[in-house]
């Protein structure tokens, strides 16, 4: 089959031929002929050694999980040296196309969660946090000392220690500082004592527990507690007042 029509990432390939099968949608590609550099002599050659076939997975078409079948040559120079012909399809030692890896990049960030994210490109929820981990562990820096004023709160997650961690964050600007494994009392305590010689105010929800850890680790912090937990609990007992006195009154009145 002839293809002559141009996709997004495959514009320096020739699509050979496309098939459907099991659902899937195949396109065999390879890359025009033209001399390259000699990583070992720097000397230009285009004389082809041999070919090899390598089945690439890549981004879906027309909904269609697709995969490219890329007939890459290895060029030969005149010294003796063998190497592989340059491409803009897929890296080296990767079995998913550069496109694919991009997109999911994108979705690891955007997406809800990694589970969805490697259904929705029918991988495995270890490779969607595995690139997303690639991706974060250039931005990702060791707090060494923590500011003036920090805000402490627990989240679930899901780690070997616990499903709820603590994320500490600093209160004055709320980006995220440092994520303690578990919500512990001895965790909290002794984080603190290692990286708060400049605290003096933390920002917190009413749990004793983390009061405990604070007082603790801390010789005289001011603690306040956040609007959040605060209003939460106003509400809590204002509702548990409406409940009372309604529970008081006549059905009729109560309806009406």
């Amino acid at each position: 089959m002839q293809f002559n029509m141009n996709l997004p990432g495959l514009e320096e390939v020739k699509i050979t031929k496309t098939e459907e099968m099991n659902g899937s949608f195949y396109l065999y590609i390879e890359i025009p002929r033209k001399k390259h550099k000699c990583p070992a002599c720097g000397e230009r050659t285009n004389k082809v050694h041999d070919y090899r076939t390598q089945k690439v997975k890549h981004l879906k078409v027309f909904e269609r999980t697709s995969y490219l079948f890329y007939r890459k040559r290895r060029y030969v120079c005149s010294c003796g040296k063998r190497f592989l012909e340059k491409n803009s399809v897929v890296e080296r030692y990767q079995r998913h196309s550069i496109e694919w890896n991009q997109a999911l990049v994108l979705r690891v960030i955007k997406g809800k969660n990694f589970k969805d994210t490697a259904v929705q490109f029918r991988t495995s929820q270890t490779t969607a946090i595995r690139r997303f981990d690639q991706i974060s562990a250039g931005t990702l820096k060791e707090v060494n000392e923590l500011p003036s004023v920090i805000a402490i709160d627990e989240y679930k997650g899901d780690t070997n220690e616990g499903k709820y961690q603590v994320i500490i964050a600093d209160g004055n600007t709320g980006k995220p500082l440092d994520i303690l494994p578990n919500r512990s009392v001895e965790t909290v305590k002794n984080y603190l004592r290692e990286k708060s010689s400049k605290v003096k105010i933390v920002v917190m929800d009413m749990s004793h527990s983390f009061k405990s850890a604070v007082r603790k680790a801390l010789s005289s912090p001011i603690i306040v507690a956040d609007r959040f937990h605060f209003c939460r609990y106003i509400y809590w007992a204002l509702d548990r007042v409406r409940r009372r006195v309604q529970g008081e009154l006549h059905p009729y009145d109560r309806k009406k």
